[in-house]
């Protein structure tokens, strides 16, 4: 966002001002700019937006910009899987029944306690 804001010519000043913007100031104006036009906004939990794979689902392996999915293979930037999540998770609010659909199956053990998902190390 920033450095798309910084590629127009402005002065330094209007420069920090829209560097200087908390995240939070700027979900405010999406809110109330969201109500007074009618249009929905949806505020999604930025948890595990990265580490959850786009294609199958499931939560896979984060490492500074990169993701593996142990299920399914995909491997891409993390912040490109986490902007299609997003996405993702953004069009389902007008699907019929909401967005049961987009849920992943979790194992227990035989307590009844959720097992741990564990990729084991290969050699690339």
């Amino acid at each position: 966002m920033r450095e798309r804001t910084n590629q127009k010519p402005r002065n330094k000043t209007e420069r920090r001002r829209s560097n200087s913007w908390a995240f939070y100031q700027l979900r405010m104006f999406l809110e109330y700019k969201g109500l007074k036009d009618g249009v929905e906004v949806v505020a999604v939990p930025p948890a595990y937006t990265s580490q959850t794979c786009n294609q199958c689902l499931h939560i896979g392996l984060r490492s500074d910009k990169r993701f593996k999915c142990g299920n399914c293979g995909l491997s891409c930037d993390a912040d490109l899987n986490g902007a299609k999540m997003i996405a993702l998770l953004g069009q389902s609010v007008n699907l019929p029944g909401g967005s049961n659909g987009l849920c992943c199956n979790l194992s227990t053990d035989s307590n009844g306690l959720l097992k741990a998902y564990t990729l084991t190390a290969r050699s690339v």
